[in-house]
């Protein structure tokens, strides 16, 4: 907790550019000079010390009863319908719905996830949003669910460390790629100590975090960074949907798609996991999201309002 009168008037600074500015972690650590950890640090000083109340006011970012709606429609513990203004073509803007996606995620994780905790987290645009939102988290451990892939602010290993950072817990990654470039290599990179130390953590994971790539039409990392050719086969083999980079048709039925090329959790270990929260929105991800709700594997959903409703006008 902040001490000085210089550290207390940093922290309220700090405090009215995240509440009341809008500005995120970074950009508050790049406006002031000062590391994200340290940001980090104060704004949990200024919850700590109630410089910041929080009132939580459910209307005001969530759409409740279409929350309730899809929760019961498809059999999760729990969804969030979240509000987020359309374009003029009817899209959300990108950059705001990953904003609201992962800012009530942060939420959700602060109120929900205990210290006896195992967390883990997969990567994308819209997980690593949670970070520049989430002031505190007990001490859990954080385990990194696929190897690495995206630009650096989105892979795995820069999103379990700017969560740990805030946890204080024990950081558990993967320094190797998602996709190896054959099933030797895939073999090879299991067997190092420090992987396989990790990929033996998943089964202790209680909570995980996930993304959800859509392959018809096209919005994923994986998709993006295989050969063309890869890729063609692949949805002619009936891919719609992935996520930790396990391939999904239409129907929710896993496929083996990049299995033997994987650094990541299986299957099986994701399905064993008590708790999985997607975090996933767009017009364009409504068919892969819809595979994702069939396969039975999440327990929560965290979309967009006009994404819910979608679903919950479905008819299949």
């Amino acid at each position: 907790m902040a001490e000085t009168t210089g550290d207390q008037e940093l922290m309220g600074h700090v405090a009215r550019l995240f509440y009341l500015g809008g500005l995120t972690r970074v950009q508050i650590a790049q406006r002031l000079g000062i590391s994200r950890f340290k940001t980090g640090r104060l704004l949990t000083a200024a919850l700590e010390s109630g410089v910041v109340t929080i009132t939580l006011k459910p209307s005001a970012l969530i759409a409740s009863e279409v929350s309730d709606a899809l929760a019961g429609r498809f059999g999760l513990r729990s969804a969030y319908a979240v509000r987020v203004d359309e374009g003029v073509d009817g899209e959300p803007d990108r950059d705001l719905l990953h904003e609201r996606l992962g800012r009530v995620a942060a939420g959700v994780l602060s109120e929900t996830v205990t210290k006896d905790d195992v967390l883990g987290l997969d990567s994308g645009r819209t997980v690593s949003h949670i970070a520049d939102h989430l002031n505190r988290l007990p001490p859990c451990d954080v385990v990194q669910l696929t190897g690495l892939t995206g630009t650096v602010q989105q892979t795995g290993l820069e999103i379990l460390g700017r969560i740990t950072a805030i946890s204080g817990g024990q950081a558990h990654p993967i320094y190797a790629p998602m996709i190896t470039p054959d099933s030797d290599s895939a073999d090879a990179m299991r067997r190092q100590p420090g992987i396989r130390s990790t990929t033996d953590y998943f089964r202790k994971v209680t909570r995980a975090v996930v993304s959800v790539g859509s392959w018809s039409p096209p919005d994923s990392q994986v998709y993006d960074r295989l050969p063309a050719a890869e890729r063609t086969a692949l949805v002619k083999s009936g891919v719609v949907a992935e996520t930790c980079a396990l391939m999904f048709d239409a129907d929710g039925q896993a496929l083996r798609g990049l299995d033997d090329r994987r650094i990541g959790i299986s299957l099986q270990e994701l399905r064993a996991v008590d708790h999985v929260i997607a975090v996933a929105g767009g017009t364009v991800k409504r068919r892969a999201i819809t595979a994702m709700l069939r396969s039975r594997i999440l327990d929560t959903l965290i979309t967009d309002e006009a994404t819910a409703r979608a679903l919950l006008a479905w008819q299949g």
